[in-house]
Parts: structure tokens; C-alpha cells; sequence
């Protein structure tokens, strides 16, 4: 569940001088020779330790970076920036370490830009100037904040270099809530940005020989509605941005002095390094005289170098805290944008000169996900859901925000974390301080392939929530990839007899189901860099299942010889339904014993592993078929038509006597065949018997298993020829048969 957290980063409590805390606003840059008023310690920092400086001899270059001894998160200081404002070198470089100055400045503000019109559309504008007029010119701008631990406000230290002081000069800090930036390499444009409702701005003014006269804290007010909203408001003290109401009226929230001279519980003052003539003024306190720096700065008499004359430096504070107390309105909780400026007074109608951005960055927005659901899982007998991923969004520096929460996925990736550019856009949906938690988590995807997938999310803060200094963010951290690993399917099988009981000359037939096998990765996704996410359509598992029969009565003899049929997804094969009817996986057996089948899946890579194999002496009972002999008794039941014939003459006999039979009662049609029966006497004495013979003629089933005579009428068709005699009449005798059964 994503939640939301808008830090506040201030809480009320005690006052206490802004100048008497962590940092020494004194008029000089370093902690030492300073001593505290009676009662409050010496502070232990100033500038020198916030800052540190380096420089490349041989590229010819300076820079100043925070010093994260003193500078960060857990640390005295919560952040900090330094911005050189001035160029040098051949080049007119902001980065050189040259001594040669240059006059040019891209970032002044253009005529007709005031503190008190609204940063965009034309109300700040910026200018770039070939000639800076030495006394309105900023040489370096730093910025520093810190969080009093005893009663939670927020204080900021700030201070300037100018390039030369003539009389009075006027400075001022803005500290913005939401961003705001203006360059002119030529020409001059607009601001980007806007102000938010609580922007403050500083003012000060000082003399070379008098110190800080002035100090003083405005407010921007800015309406949430109508013609004045935000960027459109104006600077009034009691957070009205209604001229018709009393509003706009240009006063301030708090008031200061030299911090040199100023009491135990003020809320601003501000100091330079003036020289003063008389004794008695705040001045005369240390440090009041040219004072040094540890990285480059410019002089209008000195040139460049690390020498600031007196009262060119000016450093300052406000507890911010403390100053919105008792004013109405909202106290902010912190700036990104701090501009420093010189100015034609310490009005907020003054004319502006020359500025500096200094991008303060204690307004944090924070995003980490978690990947959900699917953490390491296995594709499924379809695809696998991704499951969800988790966003936790922390937006501090400001109550009111808003953008958009995107989630993208990647994958198969091999090692890299997801890039949204080329993810899957899985959800986007719209986020403010006012959503719920259940608005931040991401749909699911559906993942058609195994292997790494990485979740990103992407928060895109709308222009209000840009305006106060929230910048997109992403998360793609380790912990939102996760694993989909391929599934192992299972192969039952179940072999058959074509007989029962099973004899010598069976046929034996074996059927294999595939089930848990994935489908094949989908190629077809909306997303050309990942198309296995949310394909439109994925084929069936394929690959093929493999067929052995070993016996009879061993594993290594072989009745079947391997093949194989075509997988397309879990099924029984071989598939018997048309259209995609495959043949049968059988075979005749040919002697009596024991016969194994072995069936196996190689698998489908890559989201499809191979079924478990099974050896053939550990097949199952249902893989087993046993065959007996084929061993019968027979039977033979016969009816046997025959004849007796007796021969009488008055002589000896010696014609031929022929016999035979007729599937008739009247012996005529044709007679059957091989049942004639022929006799020569040879003389033969008259009277002889004789019988025809009975030897090949069956009823029912013929001893060689061929169909015999069908049961009926039949008839002998006696017949005697004699060339010595007078032959007799021919004579037919008649014979039913009934029929046999076995």
C-alpha cells in the first residue's frame, strides 16, 4: 500500500537570537576570534566550515562543493549551497581559477522586474549584461540551513560578496517554496517558476560606515483561488492577497538589526565587514575590516583574488519559524530556491539588479516501491500474473501537492533494472495529499515468458507541484525485480489390451495426458522492447510426447520402437477428436510376458520444463500389460451322407459302377463337388454290396476349419454302365442332413 507523508519540518517552541546558535554572523568567514556576548556561547561554525574548496592547477579551474563533514542528512547543517556569480579567464568561465577578471553577467534582472509581481509570465525577467556596474555586482552567494534541536524552527544563514561599495547599499534574499530560474546568454526572458503562498523575502540595508540600518522579512500571500492564486498574490503581512479586503500592503512579518549589536531573541538581523568610524556603532565589533576567503572572489580595486574589503561582505539569518508566529496563514516548511539580489533599496518596490539562484534542496521528495504478489513465482498452465507493486511517496516542503504515480515493467531483462522509456506502462493514475492509500498501487500485468522482470515507478508532480520545488522522481531499486521461473508439468499414462483376457496377438495401446505445461511466450505485446507483457494472444504448449515398449519380460528388449506425437497444449495423446485425430500408439504382441510402456516430454522452452521422467522397471501398474499363449481345444462334429449299392446281373459283373452326389432331392443340378464315387467291378459276381465312401463329405465345420456343406437335401445318383449287359435303369436315392454345432 503506498502511503503519503507530508513532513513538516518546523514546531514552535522557545526563541532564541538567530545570531547566537551554530553560526557565527559576525562579518567575518571563519569561526575564529569571535567572542560571544555575556551569557551565550560562541558559536562554533561559520563559512569556512560549511564550504570546501578545490582547485585543478592543470585544467585551470576552482570549485566550491558543501563540505559533508558539517553539510547533509544527520549532520549540523541540513544543506547548503555556494553559487560564483562572477567570470574570468579567456574563456568568461564561472569555474576558472584565472585572475583576469570579466564584466559580463547572464543573470540580471531586466528592467521592469519587481518583488512584488509574480515570478512568471513576465513578472521577473532576466538580462544579460556585457558591463555590470561594480556596485550593484554579486561576486559569490551562499546559503545554509539548520534546524534548532531545542524547539524544532527553521533557520537560514545567508551571505554575498558584492564587487565594490559606494554609500548605501540595499540587498535582498528571496526564499522560495517551488523553483524558479532565468539565464540570458543574450537578450532577456522570462522566469520560469511561480511564487506559493508563505515565499519570503529579506531585505537589508547598509553603509560603509554605519553597519546594517535595515533588516526585515516579508510574506508573498498568495489566494488558492480566482485572479490572485498563487504566482498571482502579492506581499501582505497577514497572508491577504485581496487589495478590496485590506491585503497587499507591502508590510513585514519581522524586523531586525545589526547582528552585531542585536538582542537575545530577534528572529533576523543581518552584518557586513564595514568599517566604522565611530566607536559606538555596531561596526566597530570584529570583524570590521577586509576580511579573507578560501576560494576566489573579485574586487573592484583588488581584482580577483581572496581578499573582500570592507564592507563589501554581507552575511545574515532568519529563524523562519519564529517569524511566521502570530502572523496567520501557514508557516512553510522549507525552500529549494534561495535568490539573493542587489536592489535600489529596501523596499519591496525597489528596483532589482543583480541576482544569484542558489538551489537550497531541504525540500525532499522521496519514492520507493515494492515489488508484490509475484515475487518470485512460476509461469502457470496459462500466463502468470505479475501481482502488484507497492509505492511509498513522501513529499515534504509542502501541504499541497499533486502529479501523477506511473508504474512500468521490464522484462526478461538480464541484470539492468527497468528503464520507463522502454517499460510496459502498466498504470497511471492520479495522486495528491488527499488520495487513498489503495490509488498507489499498481495494476498487474500479465508476463507470457519466464524469466527477470523489474517494476519502475515514476512520480510526475503537476506545474503546482513543480512551482514548490518537487521534482519528479523514480524507483527501480534491487527489490523491484523479481524471478518467473518455468513450470514442470505432470505425464500420466495408461496402456490397454485389445482383448481381455490378453492373448498372443493382441494389440497392445498406450495414451499419455499432459497436464501443467505453460503456454509459449506471447510475441505480440503492445510494447515492442518487451513483447511477452500483455500479449494479445500466446501459443499452446508444444514440443512432443515419446513412446517406448519394452518386454516381453524385460526392460531392455524392445517392442515398440520410440515414436513420438505432436504436443499442442495439455491434452491426451495421441488425440483421438478431428480434426486433430493422430494415430494410435499400439502394437501386435507376437509371444506371451510382461510389457512396459514408457512415455516422456521433453518440454517447451523456455516456459515449459521436461515431465519428470520415470524409468521402465519403475513404471505403474496401469503402464504394465500382460500377454498369456494362445492355447485351445477343437472339436469337430460331423454327419456323413453315404450310399449302399448292390450290383445283381446274371453274369459276372464288369461295367463301372459310379455314384453321385446332388444338393437335390431328384439329383439334378450341379453335383458337389469331389463326392463321386467310381467302381469297376472287373467281374465281379452278381449280388456284390457295395457302400460309397464317407470319408471327405461334413456338415458344419470341414477339419481344416473351412465351412462344410449346409444342412438340407441331398441325393445319390446311382449309375452302372456295362458294355456286355443291358444297363439298368439309373436310380436316385434321396438323404436329408440336419445340421451339426460344436
Amino acid at each position: 500500500m503506498l502511503l503519503i507523508a507530508a513532513v513538516a519540518l518546523f514546531a514552535i517552541g522557545s526563541a532564541q537570537a538567530v545570531h547566537e546558535l551554530k553560526f557565527q554572523l559576525d562579518g567575518d568567514l571563519t569561526n575564529t576570534a569571535y567572542s560571544a556576548p555575556v551569557g551565550f556561547p560562541t558559536p562554533a561554525f561559520d563559512w569556512n566550515d560549511v564550504f570546501s574548496v578545490s582547485t585543478d592547477t592543470t585544467a585551470g579551474t576552482q570549485a566550491v562543493s558543501v563540505n559533508s563533514t558539517n553539510v547533509g542528512a544527520g549532520k549540523t547543517f541540513g544543506a547548503a549551497s555556494f553559487v560564483r556569480d562572477f567570470e574570468s579567464g579567456s574563456g568568461c568561465t564561472l569555474s576558472s581559477n584565472s585572475t583576469t577578471f570579466c564584466t559580463a553577467d547572464d543573470t540580471t534582472y531586466a528592467t521592469g522586474s519587481k518583488d512584488t509581481l509574480g515570478i512568471g509570465n513576465g513578472g521577473w525577467q532576466c538580462n544579460h549584461d556585457a558591463n555590470v556596474n561594480s556596485k550593484i555586482d554579486i561576486m559569490n552567494s551562499y546559503i545554509t540551513s539548520y534546524t534548532n534541536t531545542s524547539n524544532g524552527h527553521k533557520i537560514f544563514y545567508f551571505g554575498l560578496e558584492k564587487n565594490k561599495s559606494n554609500g548605501t547599499n540595499d540587498v535582498g534574499v528571496w526564499f522560495l517554496q517551488g523553483g524558479a530560474s532565468c539565464a540570458a546568454p543574450s537578450g532577456h526572458i522570462n522566469f520560469t517558476g511561480g511564487h506559493l503562498d508563505g515565499d519570503t523575502l529579506v531585505v537589508s540595508e547598509f553603509s560603509g560606515g554605519g553597519g546594517v540600518s535595515t533588516v526585515k522579512a516579508f510574506r508573498w500571500a498568495a489566494a488558492t483561488s480566482g485572479a490572485l492564486a498563487g504566482d498571482g498574490g502579492c506581499i501582505d503581512s497577514h497572508d491577504n492577497p485581496n487589495p478590496a479586503t485590506g491585503g497587499c500592503n507591502n508590510l513585514p512579518i519581522a524586523s531586525g538589526a545589526d547582528c552585531k549589536n542585536s538582542g537575545g531573541t530577534d528572529s533576523l538581523c543581518a552584518t557586513t565587514n564595514a568599517k566604522c568610524t565611530t566607536a559606538s556603532l555596531p561596526c566597530s565589533l570584529p570583524f570590521n575590516n577586509t576580511v579573507d576567503t578560501n576560494w576566489l572572489t573579485a574586487d573592484a580595486t583588488l581584482g580577483v583574488g581572496t581578499k573582500i574589503p570592507s564592507p563589501d561582505f554581507f552575511e545574515g539569518g532568519i529563524d523562519i519559524t519564529q517569524a511566521f508566529q502570530g502572523q496567520g496563514g501557514t508557516t512553510p516548511s522549507c525552500f529549494t530556491t534561495i535568490v539573493p539580489d542587489t536592489r535600489s533599496s529596501a523596499s519591496p518596490t525597489a528596483t532589482l539588479f543583480d541576482y544569484v539562484l542558489n538551489q537550497i534542496g531541504s525540500c525532499s521528495t522521496t519514492l520507493t516501491t515494492s515489488a508484490a504478489g509475484t515475487a518470485n513465482g512460476t509461469i502457470g498452465s496459462g500466463q502468470v500474473s505479475s501481482g502488484t507493486d507497492t509505492a511509498t511517496l513522501t513529499i515534504s516542503g509542502t501541504s499541497v501537492w499533486g502529479g501523477t504515480l506511473s508504474w512500468y515493467l521490464c522484462g526478461p531483462v538480464s541484470t539492468d533494472a527497468c528503464d520507463k522509456t522502454k517499460g510496459v506502462l502498466v498504470t497511471s493514475t492520479t495522486v495528491s495529499q488527499a488520495s487513498s492509500a489503495s490509488d498507489f498501487v499498481s495494476g498487474t500485468a500479465t508476463l507470457s515468458s519466464v524469466g527477470r522482470y523489474c517494476w519502475t515507478a515514476h512520480f510526475e508532480p503537476n506545474t503546482a507541484t513543480k512551482n514548490a520545488g518537487v521534482n519528479g522522481l523514480d524507483d527501480s531499486a534491487a527489490n523491484e525485480c523479481f524471478n518467473v521461473a518455468a513450470v514442470t508439468p505432470t505425464l500420466s499414462t495408461s496402456a490397454s489390451c485389445s482383448a481381455s483376457p490378453c492373448i498372443v496377438g493382441s494389440t497392445l495401446s498406450d495414451t499419455a495426458t499432459l497436464a501443467g505445461a505453460a503456454t509459449g511466450p506471447g510475441t505480440n505485446g503492445t510494447n515492442t522492447n518487451y513483447p511477452s507483457i500483455n500479449p494479445s494472444s500466446v501459443p499452446a504448449a508444444g514440443g512432443s510426447i515419446n513412446w517406448i515398449a519394452y518386454g516381453p519380460g524385460s526392460c531392455t528388449a524392445v517392442a515398440l520402437a520410440s515414436t513420438s506425437r505432436a504436443v499442442s497444449g495439455n491434452d491426451t495423446y495421441p488425440k483421438t477428436a478431428a480434426p486433430d485425430s493422430q494415430t494410435a500408439v499400439s502394437f501386435v504382441s507376437a509371444a506371451p510376458g510382461l510389457y512396459v510402456f514408457v512415455a516422456s516430454y521433453a518440454g517447451n522452452a523456455p516456459n515449459t520444463n521436461a515431465a519428470t521422467p520415470v524409468a521402465c522397471s519403475a513404471q505403474p501398474s496401469n503402464e504394465q500389460v500382460t500377454v498369456t499363449g494362445n492355447a485351445h481345444i477343437g472339436s469337430a462334429q460331423r454327419w456323413l451322407p453315404n450310399d449302399t449299392v448292390t450290383l445283381t446281373g446274371d453274369t459276372a459283373l464288369t461295367g463301372t459302377l459310379t455314384v453321385t452326389l446332388y444338393p437335390s432331392i431328384n439329383c439334378t443340378g450341379t453335383a458337389v463337388p469331389n463326392q463321386a464315387y467310381t467302381f469297376h467291378p472287373s467281374g465281379v459276381a452278381s449280388g456284390t454290396t457295395y457302400t460309397t465312401g464317407n470319408t471327405t463329405f461334413f456338415v458344419g465345420t470341414n477339419p481344416d476349419g473351412t465351412a462344410g456343406a449346409a444342412a438340407g437335401s441331398y441325393s445319390w445318383l446311382v449309375h452302372y454302365d456295362d458294355s456286355t449287359l443291358t444297363d439298368p435303369a439309373d436310380h436316385c436315392e434321396k438323404s436329408t442332413l440336419s445340421p451339426i454345432t460344436d
